[in-house]
């Protein structure tokens, strides 16, 4: 019998350098192998081929055995080596593995192994966070079914993005996977009003839901709120159209005191903008951390109630990346949200036409933020982009100014408050794609930033030819070298 060359996953098989097993599933360069991992499909067929080439394998063993034995006992010294340790420190391995990257595709892989891995990734205690929407696992008939009855039983957050679920198969997952709390059915386009209906009462412990771009309806979601929301705490409803969201809008802040995220962006109404009562928002969205409003039309009712804020928000993007969406969105919409967020880390401003003065944002609490977009806005006509980036100048990160044509040096004025003399500076990624940047500008980025890992200067029409690219991570080195910096 020919012996095999490869070992585990298709990888030649190396005397000097042996290799048990890869726990980055997902970083650095993918193994050959001779079987894809998205044709995994468990079935009994497969244990029963598995039982087949281990008896075929113990026979041939057997007999190489009986003729060396000294060869037997180093073979059966090295190959020992997944039995050497109990199944529980295995499993605390295995759950250490799954805590980031999840349990796909590290559990088939691994279930592939030996036969004590195979019954430790078969453990649903393993399967509390599933991501389906990579394609780990390819999409067939019978495959949810099956992996809802035999490793999901436990599961308490389900991505099913972009799978061709019908209202029978979201019911079969609800009735099975009892302790489920967060629900992912992006882009699942067959479901009708009945299947989401079935999140009412089949899912009694739902905190997270994301329904963008489906065919949910205004009164599905209105029942849902009203069942879940004083336990909801995430909710994506973005993408969809929408008949009577005021309505909506309304239950939400009634029924929802505990929500944290809501992204309504990208959104359809029936009329032509969507009036927002903020007092009636900030006073029952006490604990809101994030607010996605971005190419979707709404606006503030004006009020002459004292606005008690969002003091717990981190993040909101009102960005548009068309223009006629943005109407809504002026300075007196983002002061009134901003009120009192001093803990604000997110900023995106993008293609908001109507802000036309922004001197008041100066005057908002937040001092730490870290990420600022500000792409095809009217930041390039106040003058106010030096002491906007002066206020968070030793927290940002990630600066977007791309699609903006500033006046005289006002770019180069309001970049230079972002790096005070004998300094350093946190930023990380810098967008200047379509401005007027000129490349002393980028000289003073690049002698600041030493934790720079991107920056975009594609068509800058004051760049010389040859640097008019993005560069990322190494490729900055030769931006450098270039400009001559050392």
């Amino acid at each position: 019998m020919k012996r095999c060359h490869k070992g585990i996953l298709g990888v030649r098989k190396d005397p000097k350098n042996q290799i048990l097993f890869s726990f980055s599933a997902r970083e650095g360069e993918e193994w050959p192998s001779d079987d894809s991992d998205s044709d995994f499909l468990p079935s009994d067929e497969e244990d029963i081929n598995l039982t087949r080439k281990r008896k075929k394998k113990s026979k041939g063993d057997n007999k190489q055995r009986s003729e060396n034995p000294a060869v037997s006992a180093d073979t059966m010294k090295k190959g020992v080596l997944c039995a050497s340790l109990p199944e529980e420190i295995w499993n605390y391995i295995f759950q250490i593995v799954i805590k980031d990257s999840g349990p796909l595709p590290f559990l088939c892989r691994a279930s592939k192994v030996c036969k004590m891995w195979h019954d430790l990734a078969s453990r649903p205690l393993l399967w509390k966070k599933v991501d389906l929407s990579f394609g780990w696992i390819r999409a067939k008939q019978n495959t949810l079914k099956w992996l809802v009855k035999e490793r999901l039983s436990q599961c308490t957050d389900l991505n099913l993005t972009s799978w061709t679920i019908t209202n029978d198969q979201l019911k079969m997952v609800l009735r099975n996977c009892v302790e489920l709390k967060g629900v992912n059915l992006t882009h699942c386009k067959k479901l009708s009003q009945d299947g989401f209906m079935a999140l009412v009462d089949s899912c009694p412990n739902l905190e997270k839901l994301d329904v963008s771009f489906t065919s949910i309806n205004v009164n599905a979601i209105k029942d849902i709120v009203t069942r879940h929301g004083p336990q909801l705490r995430e909710l994506h409803i973005g993408g969809n159209y929408y008949l009577n969201f005021p309505a909506l809008a309304n239950s939400i802040f009634e029924n929802c005191p505990c929500l944290e995220v809501l992204d309504v962006s990208n959104c359809r109404f029936s009329g032509d903008y969507v009036s927002l009562d903020v007092h009636k928002f900030q006073t029952g969205c006490t604990k809101l951390r994030v607010l996605r409003l971005g190419n979707s039309k709404f606006r503030l009712k004006k009020t002459n109630e004292c606005l008690p804020g969002f003091e717990e928000l981190t993040e909101l993007s009102l960005g548009c990346l068309d223009s006629t969406k943005s109407g809504g969105i002026n300075t007196a919409f983002v002061y009134d949200i901003l009120l009192k967020s001093s803990k604000l880390k997110l900023l995106d401003l993008g293609g908001c036409w109507s802000m036309e003065d922004m001197t008041p944002l100066l005057s908002l609490p937040f001092t730490e933020l870290e990420q600022l977009y500000l792409s095809s806005s009217p930041i390039r006509m106040n003058n106010l982009l030096g002491p906007l980036l002066q206020k968070c100048r030793h927290t940002l990160r990630i600066l977007h100014i791309e699609k903006n044509i500033f006046s005289g040096d006002d770019l180069a004025t309001g970049l230079q408050e972002l790096f005070p003399p004998n300094s350093t500076s946190v930023l990380e990624m810098v967008n200047a794609a379509e401005t007027n940047i000129s490349q002393s500008s980028v000289e003073i980025i690049l002698r600041h930033c030493q934790k720079l890992q991107y920056i975009n200067l594609s068509s800058c029409r004051a760049l010389p030819r040859g640097i008019k690219r993005e560069y990322k991570n190494k490729e900055i080195a030769k931006l450098k070298s270039f400009c001559g910096i050392k």
